[in-house]
């Protein structure tokens, strides 16, 4: 008995030892395959950041070549930069006045030997048409023409060829999949004249006192570190990060501020923060107001009645200035606290403000568009303390300056933007400067 139970454990290791010769190598096949289509999916963020990096670099009035120098550096330390596995091209142009056709059409190779596998076949007719429908998209993804009529744009396409595990390269059927491309558009807004006309903002009033962001990898944890990926609540994907705004320069103040800073602003009435704006003392500060005047154009300049509601008891005769019959109405446009007759904004005028968080979808979806759409605004700069609290707060116009909004999470109060410029049309003296 012995002799025969022996005999049959011996036969199931070597049925077991049988049958793991024959499954390991498709296990380890599998885990190769798993590993390839995991690399294949980080090389793809990882280019579609550096796209996205160089096109902004542009849509600031970066050169061509300097485009280059951004998507290279974004990726050093991840991806070869040897130019046989890249093909770059930088593209400008211009949409016409009824937002279906490209005008202006400039495609430029600017670094690359049109080694990569996918360069032979780049369609420029193709790329225009991707170009035109993200252009002619909201942030919901519903197709508007008018959203791209007359607009300049920047776009950087790129590719680059992956270095497969399996050595897939070598096999002609796979050298498309080992190829990854991104291309990424931004439209260009020019400072102060093409944001919102005449004396119109956006309601966001920000602390002259505010820094510019510091690197959160630097081992010095501060109120200012750029934020995580983890920290933001929007973008929900593709991440804005430290390195890709290469004209940044961390911890100095607002009132040195160059093109391309950085600046991670808190909510509230201190050195460093920023409040939402209502436009006149009579508009109930609420979110659902707060989202109207956030929604492009902006409502600073409009007063026309929707039916909003609000209390007249602040604003009472502010019509008399406007030859309106009836005024008995809240308006969305600016009023300033104390003086209905002032319906202009400029600098030292005083603006009616909450530091409160004001957190809904409305909201959020604004400022979703804005930064979807890389829109810039208009928004006042502030520096003695505000006076009053709640809906009797007012904030005094320091100065006007032009941001992009980056991110932001308002859950915790922040929220993340570039700073494009000084705005100078709205009452500042340009000799004297913010």
């Amino acid at each position: 008995m012995n002799i025969k139970s022996n005999n049959h454990k011996r036969s199931q290791r070597g049925q077991s030892l049988v049958e793991v010769a024959l499954f390991l190598p498709i296990f380890i096949l599998l885990l190769a395959g798993l590993v390839e289509v995991s690399q294949l999916l980080i090389t793809q963020n990882r280019i579609s950041s550096a796209a996205r990096a160089g096109t902004r670099f542009a849509s600031n009035g970066g050169e061509n070549i300097g485009v280059v120098d951004v998507v290279l550096n974004t990726v050093t330390q991840t991806l070869e930069t040897d130019n046989t596995l890249w093909d770059l091209w930088v593209i400008h142009g211009t949409v016409n006045e009824n937002g279906d056709a490209i005008l202006d059409w400039e495609f430029d190779h600017e670094y690359g030997i049109s080694n990569t596998v996918r360069s032979e076949s780049v369609d420029q007719i193709a790329i225009q048409s991707r170009i035109l429908a993200e252009l002619q998209q909201d942030e919901n993804k519903v197709t508007d023409n008018s959203l791209a009529a007359d607009l300049k744009f920047v776009a950087t396409y790129v590719i680059h060829d992956v270095n497969s595990i399996l050595g897939l390269n070598a096999l002609p059927q796979f050298d498309g999949v080992m190829s990854r491309d991104a291309l990424s558009v931004m439209r260009i807004t020019a400072e102060g004249n093409e944001v919102t006309n005449g004396c119109a903002a956006f309601p966001i009033a920000v602390r002259k006192g505010i820094r510019s962001v510091t690197d959160p990898n630097d081992g010095e944890a501060s109120a200012y570190d750029f934020p995580n990926e983890s920290d933001f609540f929007y973008p929900t994907t593709n991440w804005p990060t430290y390195q890709q705004f290469i004209n940044h320069t961390p911890d100095r103040p607002l009132e040195e501020a160059q093109k391309g800073w950085v600046f991670r602003i808190y909510n509230g009435g201190g050195s460093g923060n920023f409040g939402w704006l209502y436009w006149n003392q009579g508009i109930t500060a609420n979110a659902p107001n707060l989202a109207n005047s956030l929604a492009w154009p902006g409502t600073s300049t409009d007063y026309n009645d929707y039916g909003d509601g609000g209390s007249t008891s602040q604003i009472n005769g502010w019509g008399d200035y406007r030859d309106l019959a009836d005024d008995n109405y809240v308006p969305r446009g600016y009023i300033e606290p104390g003086n209905v007759a002032d319906q202009a904004l400029h600098v030292g005028d005083y603006v009616a403000g909450d530091t409160g968080t004001v957190n809904s979808k409305a909201v959020r979806d604004a400022l979703n568009e804005h930064i979807q759409l890389d829109r810039t605004l208009r928004v006042i700069v502030w520096d003695d303390t505000p006076i009053g609290t709640g809906n009797n707060l007012t904030y005094i116009v320091d100065s006007f300056a032009i941001f992009r909004l980056v991110g932001y999470d308002l859950t915790h109060d922040w929220i993340l933007a570039e700073f494009i410029g000084w705005d100078t049309s709205c009452g500042q003296n340009p000799d004297v400067g913010p």
